[in-house]
């Protein structure tokens, strides 16, 4: 009796009884703050990449020092270039509240990036929760999103938070959504419709969020709301689209061109979508900038027919979760795979939201779900699973440690992009290793013979030595290639300058501003 009775308090104090308070109260938070900090907490003391970072924080720096000029975040592009693409004023934001409040430091930068993962991986708990899941298989989901490699890059890259902004804001208009589907009421639909406004200014892809809320709407849960409330929700949904694409027109002008090429584009990107696959089952071959020459697409196949199998042999598996979940990760993701800029690369941060409805796949498993009721070996192998994925993140984030460590290491995992080895060259230029950053030029010359920029860069080398002739036949060809580059026709311009040949400067100096007027360099060398 004595040993029972023992037996008894262990189990009240340490079993299956005990063990489910885990998931209960604020614990989960708390487990994902705590875990969220020993991951990704080193990478407050990262530098620049040099892969966008530079443009949003130091270019933009005037813009993003000076709270007065909030306005004009709304009304131009996340550049403020003259290539008018991407309307995402709320990214920004964002980085003018880091740089108001805590200056130039990128440690604000970084630690705002942790807290907001932290949070998205707190929303996925909740969402999963208000699908009906058990708050133990919600949590092992949320631990999951937490410490997969995947996450990586838009965590420990600074331009990776516009996807921990979109997946915080579009989870949280979905969570507004279920409320407002269980109990209609005024605060919960204008709640979803801020989330939704506030997400489509963040990035683009979150207009199909309404497709996803139809379709939960229709086949999952057809019972819940009257025909009012239904029109409700699409009329408010609309006018929000409607508003964001007037704003997005008056900043970077009402523009139909390039719809086909846009749609080619998609079209012949798709197999890219075998890239991400693999990585969600095999993240081992893991890449800061990837790109299909360099992809083995065999991960990818074996990552979907894993898939498959688990859900064929599960026995509760729901198809309309299924079918929801695919949809999910389909319309987060294959937007990107519009390549406005004509770069073919497939970065790993493009995979931040679409994960969530891989998580809604695979929760239709039996061995996912199963493995959350069991108590013994197959609880112990799912969170082996989560420790290894923790182990491969931690290593994966340290290459966007510094520009040098990023760059070579996307020439290692992608040799075959010349945009990867120019941009290494000018790395390499940074740190003054000249002889390593011609090479790397030179090499990205022969992958592209047309490669922009690569040629202006060289001249910059050969300006710096006064190599006058070389610079000038460099900038010429860059020119030809590149005609409307602002820095090929300024250095141009420096290279006649220095040659004594002011009236040519002066008018490449002139087209300089005639392409890009807010050049400052050539505006103060025709002030002087």
């Amino acid at each position: 009796m004595m040993i029972k009775s023992f037996y008894n308090k262990i189990m009240l104090r340490f079993g299956p009884a005990r063990s489910l308070n885990l998931f209960s109260g604020l614990r989960p938070f708390l487990f994902f703050l705590l875990i969220g900090l020993a991951l990704y907490g080193r990478t407050i003391f990262f530098d620049f990449t040099y892969l966008d970072d530079n443009a949003l924080i130091i270019d933009n720096y005037s813009y993003i020092s000076d709270i007065s000029k909030v306005n004009e975040l709304f009304s131009s592009d996340v550049f403020f270039s003259v290539d008018k693409h991407y309307y995402r004023p709320i990214l920004n934001l964002s980085l003018m509240i880091d740089t108001f409040s805590f200056g130039p430091s990128l440690v604000a930068y970084h630690i705002t990036n942790i807290i907001l993962h932290i949070l998205v991986a707190s929303l996925v708990f909740l969402f999963f929760t208000k699908l009906g899941r058990s708050r133990g298989l919600a949590f092992f989901l949320a631990l999951m999103f937490l410490v997969h490699p995947l996450m990586t890059q838009a965590v420990a890259w600074i331009p990776g938070r516009n996807d921990l902004l979109l997946g915080a804001l579009v989870l949280a208009a979905w969570l507004m959504f279920l409320n407002f589907i269980e109990r209609p009421r005024l605060g919960t639909f204008f709640g979803h419709l801020f989330f939704f406004w506030l997400a489509v200014l963040t990035k683009e892809t979150a207009i199909f969020l309404p497709v996803l809320t139809g379709f939960y709407l229709i086949f999952i849960q057809p019972e819940r709301l009257n025909r009012h409330d239904r029109w409700l929700l699409v009329t408010g949904s609309g006018l929000v689209i409607f508003f964001w694409f007037l704003m997005r027109g008056l900043a970077l002008g009402f523009r139909g061109d390039g719809l086909v090429e846009s749609m080619m584009s998609l079209v012949g990107n798709l197999p890219a979508v075998l890239i991400y696959i693999g990585k969600l089952i095999l993240p081992v071959n893991l890449s800061v900038f990837p790109i299909l020459a360099d992809a083995n697409l065999f991960y990818g196949a074996f990552a979907l027919l894993l898939i498959a199998a688990a859900l064929i042999f599960s026995r509760h598996r729901r198809l309309k979760y299924i079918i929801f979940g695919s949809l999910w990760y389909a319309i987060f993701l294959l937007p990107s795979f519009i390549r406005l800029s004509g770069l073919p690369d497939f970065l790993e941060h493009r995979s931040y939201l679409p994960f969530v409805g891989f998580l809604i796949v695979i929760a239709e498993t039996d061995w996912i779900s199963g493995s959350i009721k069991q108590k013994k070996l197959r609880l112990s192998l799912a969170y082996i699973i989560l420790v290894v994925l923790f182990l491969l993140s931690f290593n994966h984030s340290g290459v966007f440690q510094d520009r040098l460590t990023f760059w070579k290491s996307a020439v290692s995992t992608s040799p075959h992009s010349p945009l990867a080895h120019r941009n290494l060259g000018a790395m390499y230029y940074f740190e003054k290793r000249l002889t390593d950053a011609l090479k790397s030029y030179e090499t990205a010359i022969y992958l592209n013979s047309e490669e922009p920029m690569v040629r202006n860069n060289i001249g910059v080398i050969y300006l710096d030595q006064k190599k006058y002739s070389e610079a000038e036949s460099m900038f010429k060809q860059e020119l030809n290639i590149n005609p409307a580059y602002d820095k090929a026709l300024f250095n141009l311009g420096e290279t006649y300058y220095f040659q004594g040949r002011d009236k040519e400067a002066v008018k490449l100096w002139e087209a300089t501003l005639s392409v890009n007027p807010g050049h400052k360099e050539a505006l103060q060398r025709l002030l002087k």
